[in-house]
This record gives structure tokens, C-alpha cells and sequence, in this order.
């Protein structure tokens, strides 16, 4: 990477067209994959990307998103008539906004737009040199994004500067997000249409027989494009390879819609990314946020999920979570702590990461708490090390860890035990209360290299029933112990943590918390 000029999403086309170039010289078919990281955050732009769109949000997401439902009901996008979700209770009116929030926003959306905008381009740069080699015709093209709308406001560093400074870094913004998935609800990471649903475009002229320009509405996944290419190529996929033993394609081809036929039955739809779930099997899709209670929609009438009918279909939802479970199991090979039992009760939908909206300083350099950093009112253990993970809120109530786990790892991290020598094997003991769910697991290291959560692991078993248990651990280390996590459930609940001592072979205390 040279000390100036460089730019990611230009130098994956400068890489892609020298490629390009070697493989023609081979006179063989040539497979390319370009993964560009825009628009993922942070969020820089270049100086011309960034200046073309300043003034383009000025409206407001209100207004926008409303022209672009209108857009898409305009283009027939969807196939069917779709009832927009409303906005969130979490992302207030444009209106209601501080002119300093206005000019935020509307900055941060210019940069957002400017790299989608360099995407474009380079894209661009890159058919027209397929089209001066005289491929364009027989190159199958296919463009997709990988998950829906990032609304993850992590940290933005320089917001009273320029974000195509090279010290700048923006995050994403949560009211934003909610415009880009347009229809839908919620955003990237949660399995409802607005995290896991994104347009794809296909282009071959030579091959394809379906209407240029054409709508098609079948649902394909991410596992289906490995078949697909085969068979279009006419490649056959060895059930066996030496050293190793393949498992099952879990997609299907996707070759009658590109010629112009409809979709034979599919197996179900297997969607899970940390602790948020979801299935689709024909036109039902189940779908949980973040473990919380399995929700149920029907999405041929229902294409936004705004209205569950778990309640009135239990048998369904009983049968799909079952075929969820199983596809976690037997295809996705899944750790068993990411397929434990949805929470019994549903608690609020909102995630500690998403816009602070009440907070004028929220998403700068002095925001605190939103990846499990410390926050006023949070215990530390005889060194100040202890920490709340991702998706964690913690607090201390008398003699009591608190923790609110909201995200895909909760638990607590000790990134500094005090000195010790080697004492092991450890315990490590506490009273633990837990509504939250799945099972729980430690980490640990014994050197300042290795980060958590490398090094030594061991699963526990939680019972999540509200009662206080006492848990005893037994870490089977025996050299001096430099960093610790615990990780008390894996899904979303509170769990209530007392008396948590690490002990050494001996049976002395060598730290206790709070």
C-alpha cells in the first residue's frame, strides 16, 4: 500500500484488471471475485464521491424513504403490493432533530452515498474493459451486497472535519440504515427482511434467457451460487476430495431462472448470524431477534413483516423451529451455544449499538459503552481490568455484577489479572441468577500475545431459571493465568453475578469481583 493515492475500492479494480490480463493469456475461462469492503464503515469517501452528494439528504430520511416507497411501488420491484414498516420508536422524526443532528446526518449520508457512488464507477471501469476484449457478451456477471443496512454507530472520530481525511472515521447511522432497507424492518445482523434480504443483478447475454431488464421474485441464497456456476459450466462437483470429506451442497442451482423457468421447491432457507435466527421455507418465514421469542410471517401477504401469526399457528412455528434447529445442526455444523432454545419471554427490540439519538455526542469520539466499554456506574475488579463485552450492558448493584446482554457474545472480559504466579489449576467460582439462555463458556490466556478469546476454553452449564445457583469452574491451566473471560449465556436476558472469585490450587483468593 503506497503512503498516498491509495484508495481500496480502486485498487480492487486495478488488481482485478491485471488479473484479467494474466489469465487471457492463458487462452482458459477465468473466474474473478471482486469483494469490495464499501460501504462498510468507516465511512471515507473521496474528495469528489463525497462533494457530489452534499446536500442530496437534506430532506430528511422521512421524506426520502417515502419517495422511495413510491419509487418501488412505481417499478413493480417487489411483484406485489407491499405496506411499508413505519419508523422504529427508536429513530425519531427528522423534524423532531437539532440542527446540529441535521448537518450530521446529512454529512454522514453524503459520505455514505459517495463510496456507493465509487463502487459504481469502478465497476464500470471494469466492463468497459470486458467490452474492449470483446467478453462482455459472455461474461456472467452477478453484483449482490451481503447482508441489508448497517446501523451499527460504533465510534466516528473527527465529526467537525472532512471524511475523506485519511485520520477521520466515520460510523454508520441507525436512521439512515432504516432509509437504505426501504420497505422493510430492522438491518443488518437481524434475520428479518431488513438484514437479510438485498437485490441481486445478473447480466450474461449470451446465456441468459430470461427478459432483459426483468423482475424475478424467487428467493435465492448465498449457497446456491457454487451450483449454479457448475452447472453453467458444465463442471461436475466431486462428492469426494483427497484429505478430505466434503459435506452436502446445501443451495441448489439456480439455472432455470436464467433460463427463463420457474424455480423447482427448494429446501428450506437457513439464516443465523450470532444469536438472531430466522428460516424461510416457501413463502412462511420464521424469524427471532436475538433469541427473543420466534415470530412468524407469511411473506406473500405480507412481504414486511408487520404481522406475526406465531400465536395463531403454534403447530408451524413448533415444526420450523424444529427444521431450524436441525439445519443448525447437521448442515451449518453450528457450536451447539448458537442453536440453544429461544428466551421463554420477549423483552424490548433494541440493540446498545444503534444511534443514541438522546445523546448530542453520540457516535463521536466521546461516545462510551457501545462495544462493551465502561460506562459510569460499572464494577472493576482489584486492577480496574474487568469489561463488558459486545452487546453487553453492566452494572453494579451492591455486591452484584449486573449484566444486560443484548448482543450475539455477551459475558465479561479481564484483559489484566493481577500478578500471580503459577498457582494453578485454577476455580473460578460465583452465585449466578440468569433469565437469559444457551449455554455458557471461559476463555483464557496465559501470555500478553494471545488475545481472547484464543487460548484455553471450556463450555459451562447454565440453568436460566431466575434461581441463584453456585457454579464452580475448574480451569485446568497451570502456568499463571494473564487474561480471563466469562461468558455467562448466549442469548438475550440478565444475569446476576455474586461473589466471582478466582482461586489457585491452594484454595487462596487471588481476585474477586465486584
Amino acid at each position: 500500500v503506497p503512503a498516498e493515492g491509495f484508495y481500496t475500492s480502486v485498487a480492487n479494480v486495478d488488481f482485478a484488471l491485471r488479473f484479467l490480463a494474466e489469465a487471457r493469456q492463458t487462452g482458459k475461462p477465468w473466474f474473478l471475485y471482486i469483494a469490495f469492503n464499501a460501504p462498510h464503515a468507516p465511512l471515507q469517501p473521496l474528495e469528489a464521491d463525497y462533494r457530489k452528494y452534499l446536500g442530496r439528504y437534506d430532506a430528511g430520511w422521512d421524506a426520502i424513504r417515502a419517495a422511495r416507497v413510491g419509487r418501488q411501488a412505481a417499478l413493480g420491484l417487489f411483484g406485489q403490493a407491499v405496506e411499508a414498516a413505519p419508523r422504529p420508536g427508536h429513530i425519531p422524526a427528522w423534524e423532531s432533530l437539532s440542527a446540529e443532528w441535521h448537518d450530521w446526518e446529512r454529512r454522514r449520508m453524503a459520505a455514505y452515498a459517495g463510496m456507493i457512488d465509487r463502487i459504481d464507477q469502478e465497476t464500470g471501469r471494469l466492463i468497459a474493459d470486458l467490452r474492449r476484449q470483446g467478453e462482455l457478451d459472455n461474461t456472467l456477471i452477478l453484483f449482490l451486497s451481503d447482508n441489508g443496512a448497517c446501523p451499527y454507530d460504533r465510534k466516528s472520530i473527527g465529526r467537525d472535519r472532512e471524511p475523506f481525511e485519511p485520520t477521520v472515521t466515520w460510523s454508520d447511522s441507525t436512521g439512515w440504515a432504516w432509509t437504505r432497507n426501504t420497505p422493510f424492518r430492522y438491518y443488518k445482523q437481524n434475520q428479518f427482511e431488513g438484514g437479510a434480504i438485498t437485490p441481486a443483478i445478473v447480466h450474461w447475454p449470451a446465456g441468459l434467457k430470461a427478459r432483459p431488464g426483468g423482475l424475478v421474485h424467487a428467493p435465492a441464497h448465498l449457497v446456491d451460487i457454487l451450483p449454479t456456476l457448475a452447472e453453467v459450466a458444465g463442471v461436475p462437483i466431486p462428492e469426494s476430495w483427497p484429505g478430505r470429506e466434503p459435506t452436502p451442497l446445501a443451495g441448489i442451482s439456480l439455472a432455470p431462472l436464467l433460463a427463463g423457468r420457474p424455480l423447482p421447491s427448494r429446501p428450506p432457507i437457513h439464516l443465523l448470524f450470532g444469536s438472531d435466527r430466522g428460516l424461510r421455507d416457501g413463502d412462511w418465514k420464521l424469524v427471532s431477534f436475538r433469541s427473543q421469542p420466534w415470530e412468524l410471517y407469511h411473506l406473500a401477504g405480507d412481504r414486511t413483516e408487520l404481522h406475526n401469526l406465531a400465536a395463531r399457528h403454534p403447530e408451524r412455528v413448533e415444526r420450523m423451529a424444529a427444521a431450524w434447529q436441525e439445519m443448525s445442526a447437521k448442515v451449518l455444523l453450528a457450536p451447539e451455544r448458537e442453536y440453544a432454545p429461544v428466551a421463554p419471554q420477549a423483552t424490548a427490540q433494541t440493540h446498545p449499538e444503534w444511534t443514541d439519538f438522546s445523546d448530542p455526542g453520540a457516535s463521536s469520539e466521546r461516545k462510551r459503552g457501545a462495544r462493551g466499554t465502561k460506562t459510569p456506574g460499572e464494577g472493576a475488579g482489584t486492577d480496574g481490568s474487568i469489561r463488558a463485552r459486545i452487546g453487553t450492558r453492566l452494572r453494579i448493584e451492591g455486591t452484584q455484577l449486573v449484566l444486560d446482554c443484548e448482543g450475539p457474545d455477551p459475558g465479561l472480559a479481564f484483559d489484566a489479572l493481577p500478578a500471580m504466579g503459577d498457582e494453578g489449576p485454577y476455580t473460578l467460582t460465583f452465585r449466578l441468577s440468569s433469565t437469559a439462555g444457551g449455554s455458557g463458556e471461559i476463555y483464557w490466556t496465559t501470555d500478553g500475545r494471545t488475545t481472547l478469546p484464543k487460548g484455553g476454553h471450556l463450555e459451562v452449564a447454565v440453568t436460566h431459571d431466575g434461581q441463584w445457583r453456585t457454579v464452580t469452574l475448574a480451569i485446568p491451566e497451570t502456568r499463571r493465568l494473564h487474561a480471563l473471560r466469562l461468558d455467562p449465556c448466549a442469548a438475550a436476558g440478565t444475569v446476576r453475578i455474586e461473589s466471582l472469585e478466582l482461586r489457585s490450587a491452594s484454595g487462596g483468593t487471588l481476585a474477586a469481583w465486584p
